[in-house]
């Protein structure tokens, strides 16, 4: 267990949204969320998965919501409603805590990206230890998408609150998928944004299930990308990390829409050299990515979208027309590649089959 530096937790949450495929929450929120953490004296404590005793209570704070801003009719129903102010994630995380009436010991990130930031922020506020792990490895789309799900842990019970003072105990459901609709509806009608924390479980369960190192390898691509500022970030991100480059190019389409509490969308990049093009299709995060008409890399892979010039990730909503990025994967956590992990999180999810992922992994 160890005390992290603010440019060590920068790097972690460069390398978590690199790693967050596009969606996974803003860099420039999670940023501003670290820094305050160490402007108000506070700092950030990482604990290995094998350092976490077996009696230890652990748990994921994050936030769910969407970028598309609020329907006029709940911004009208909202007008009026003084915010709280604080992390409507600690405010779900101590409800939690109070209602099964034992002190959380740790925290844990639910997946990689700007959301980690959120379990940072909890973390430094509760004063409790940030665990070096999560349960996706990656940003996803779903609440059911996670290594918990995979084990058959349940996610309940759950805590939902907003930044309005409301908070919700949630005992039961039905799956991980009911636990998704649940979370959305209620981000939904508090501005499409609420704190939640679930998945409590005993340290002894908690290893079993954890993918285990995921914060040290974001802070390696994070350091990699900075160290590289002086030459090429996206050449060291390549070159120093398990990074597979795809193209280089000039986004030529890019466009998305509100799918019912997701983000759908295409987006097309054209290679500086060769000006094939290569389409991207995400659902908040990069689903799938093929050249022409041939399939590259779909899901479980990790897909991002770099700034060809920073090497910064870039959010799957503010890609532009005329942006020059590189577009890269990552291989995907071992667990996700085995049978039952591709039955939560592979090709199926988006309608393809999961054999699709076995022809992509062998070109």
């Amino acid at each position: 267990m160890r005390d992290i530096s603010l440019q060590e937790a920068e790097d972690i949450l460069y390398g978590a949204c690199i790693l967050g495929a596009g969606g996974g929450g803003s860099l420039e929120e999670g940023l501003q969320l670290v820094r305050n953490i160490y402007e108000r004296g506070q700092s950030i404590r990482l604990v290995s998965v094998d350092e976490i005793e077996d009696d230890w209570l652990v748990v994921s704070p994050y936030y769910v919501g969407s970028v598309a801003p609020p329907s006029e009719e709940i911004v009208e129903k909202l007008k009026g409603l003084k915010e709280v102010p604080g992390n409507p994630s600690v405010f779900a995380t101590k409800a939690l805590q109070d209602h099964l009436g034992k002190n959380v010991n740790a925290i844990c990130a639910t997946e990689l990206g700007g959301n980690t930031a959120w379990a940072m922020d909890v973390a430094a506020a509760m004063q409790l230890p940030l665990v070096d792990g999560d349960p996706a490895g990656r940003a996803v789309p779903d609440l059911a998408h996670t290594t918990f799900n995979v084990h058959g842990a349940s996610i309940t019970p759950f805590a939902l609150a907003s930044r309005y003072g409301d908070h919700v105990i949630v005992e039961a459901v039905v799956n991980h998928d009911r636990a998704d609709q649940i979370a959305r509806s209620f981000a939904m009608i508090s501005g499409n944004f609420s704190g939640i924390c679930d998945h409590p479980l005993d340290g002894k369960r908690f290893k079993e299930y954890i993918i285990p190192n995921t914060l040290s390898r974001a802070g390696s691509i994070g350091h990699a990308r900075r160290t590289g500022l002086a030459y090429d970030p996206v050449v060291a991100i390549v070159r120093e990390t398990d990074a597979r480059l795809l193209t280089m190019g000039a986004i030529v389409e890019s466009e998305w829409q509100d799918a019912n509490g997701f983000i759908e969308g295409i987006i097309v990049v054209e290679d500086n050299d060769t000006k094939d093009t290569w389409n991207i299709w995400f659902r908040n995060e990069n689903m799938f990515v093929k050249n022409g008409n041939e399939l590259i890399s779909v899901i479980p892979t990790i897909i991002s979208i770099l700034n060809r010039e920073t090497g910064e990730p870039i959010l799957n909503p503010q890609c532009r027309k005329g942006m020059e990025v590189a577009v890269v994967t990552f291989p995907s956590p071992d667990i996700w590649t085995t049978k039952e992990g591709l039955e939560v999180f592979g090709p199926k999810y988006i309608g393809m089959e999961n054999k699709d992922f076995e022809s992509t992994v062998k070109k």
